[in-house]
C-alpha cells in the first residue's frame, strides 16, 4: 500500500480510539487495512474509515507503529506485507518491520439486516449529542443511565441524557417514531469524528451503524427502558432571565477559589442573583444582573460544577432560568431553540 503519509495519519487518529488497550483476542490490538478500509474493533464498537490505496492485501497495523506513522515525514509512505504476519514501513530513507497479527483473526462487522433506517444531517445531529452528552455518565450501576436516549415520537427527534442529578433534553424535527439507547462510549466517537454530510442510521432492537460517505460506525444497543423524561419538565413558578456568560464567568471565578467539593448558594432577589461560595480557605461573593423581575425572593444551593456544565452546553447568549422552591430542581432554556436541561438543588446551611 502506497498513501501519503498526512491521509493515514489522520484517519489512524480519528479512529485509533476505538482500540482497546486490553483485550481478550490480541488481534483487536491494532487496526485492520482491508477492502479500502481501515478498522478498529472493541467488541462493543467498530469504526471503518475509507481511505484510497488500501484495496490490496489485508494487514493489520499494530498499536505500536501508530506513533512512528504519525512522526515520518511528509511525502509517501508505503506498507509492504511480508511473509509470517510482518509488515514493513517505507517513507524516504526510514524502515521499520512490525511483526503483526493474522488479519483473518480479526472479527468481522456486523452488517444490519431485517431493522430500519432513517437519515439525519450530520451537524443536526453531533450538535444535539454536544448539548446533551455531559449529562450521559461514564458509568452508573443502572445501565440505562450510560446510554443517551434517541427517541422520534410525535413529529420530533428528542436527545436525552440524565445521571440523577443533571437531564438535558434536545429536540429537531423528525417525522418517524423508534427509540435507541446509544452508549456514551459511541456518543463520544461519534462527536470526535468529525462527521460531514448526512448520516443514515441503521438499526434493529440489538445494534445500530451510522454511516457517511468517509466513516461508518458500528454499535451494540443498551437493552432498557429509558425514563419519562418529559413529565420532569414542568412549568415553575419563578422564572426570569440572565446572560449565559455573565453566570459562567461568575461560575467559574467562584469555583476557582475553591479546592473542596462545596456547593454553590444562590440568592435571588428582584432583578439579581447574589452566588457565593464558602468553605476553610475561601469565602467568594459576586452579583449577576438579571434580565427579568423574579417573582418572589428564593434562596437554593447546587453542586459548582453540575451548573458549569450544564451551562456550556448552551450555545445562546441568554438563558431563561426557572425555579419552583428551595427543594425543587432549577430548569434552564435556551433562547434560540428547543435544548433544556434541569439541575437538581443541594442542601446548603
Amino acid at each position: 500500500m502506497k498513501i501519503q503519509k498526512a491521509t493515514l495519519a489522520q484517519k489512524l487518529n480519528k479512529i485509533k480510539g476505538a482500540v482497546p488497550k486490553k483485550a481478550t483476542l490480541s488481534v483487536l490490538q491494532g487496526i485492520l487495512v482491508k477492502d479500502g478500509y481501515l478498522i478498529a474493533n472493541n467488541t462493543e464498537l467498530t469504526i471503518k474509515a475509507k481511505i484510497e490505496g488500501a484495496e490490496g492485501e489485508a494487514f493489520i497495523i499494530p498499536e505500536k507503529a501508530f506513533d512512528l506513522i504519525n512522526n515520518l515525514p511528509e511525502g509517501e509512505i508505503e506498507i509492504v506485507v511480508m511473509a509470517a504476519n510482518t509488515i514493513t514501513i517505507k517513507a524516504d530513507k526510514i524502515k521499520n518491520k512490525y511483526q503483526t497479527m493474522d488479519p483473518e483473526q480479526f472479527p468481522a462487522t456486523v452488517v444490519q439486516e431485517g431493522g430500519r433506517e432513517l437519515t439525519i444531517k450530520a451537524d443536526t445531529l453531533l450538535e444535539s449529542m454536544r448539548r446533551v452528552s455531559y449529562a450521559v455518565p461514564a458509568k452508573s450501576s443502572n445501565m440505562v443511565m450510560t446510554a443517551m436516549c434517541l427517541q422520534a415520537a410525535g413529529g420530533q427527534l428528542s436527545f436525552v441524557g440524565l445521571d440523577g442529578h443533571v437531564l438535558a433534553w434536545d429536540k429537531v424535527d423528525y417525522d418517524g417514531e423508534f427509540e435507541l439507547l446509544i452508549p456514551k462510549n459511541t456518543v463520544d466517537k461519534l462527536k470526535a469524528l468529525g462527521l460531514s454530510g448526512e448520516v443514515q442510521i441503521r438499526h434493529n432492537k440489538t445494534s445500530a451503524v451510522f454511516i457517511t460517505e468517509e466513516f461508518e460506525v458500528y454499535t451494540r444497543l443498551i437493552d432498557g427502558q429509558y425514563f419519562k423524561y418529559q413529565t420532569m419538565f414542568k412549568e415553575l413558578p419563578l422564572h426570569t432571565v440572565i446572560s449565559k456568560i455573565n453566570l459562567l464567568d461568575a461560575m467559574t471565578r467562584a469555583r476557582m477559589c475553591t479546592e473542596e467539593r462545596c456547593p454553590v448558594r444562590f440568592e435571588l432577589e428582584g432583578r439579581s442573583l447574589s452566588l457565593s461560595i464558602k468553605d476553610k480557605v475561601t469565602d467568594y461573593h459576586e452579583t449577576v444582573e438579571l434580565q427579568e423581575d423574579i417573582a418572589e425572593s428564593l434562596i437554593i444551593g447546587f453542586d459548582a460544577r453540575l451548573v458549569l456544565e450544564t451551562l456550556k452546553a448552551f450555545d445562546c447568549e441568554n438563558v431563561g432560568i426557572s425555579f419552583g422552591g428551595p427543594k425543587m430542581p432549577m430548569i434552564v432554556e435556551a433562547e434560540d431553540s428547543d435544548f433544556k436541561a434541569i439541575v437538581l438543588p443541594v442542601a446548603i446551611k
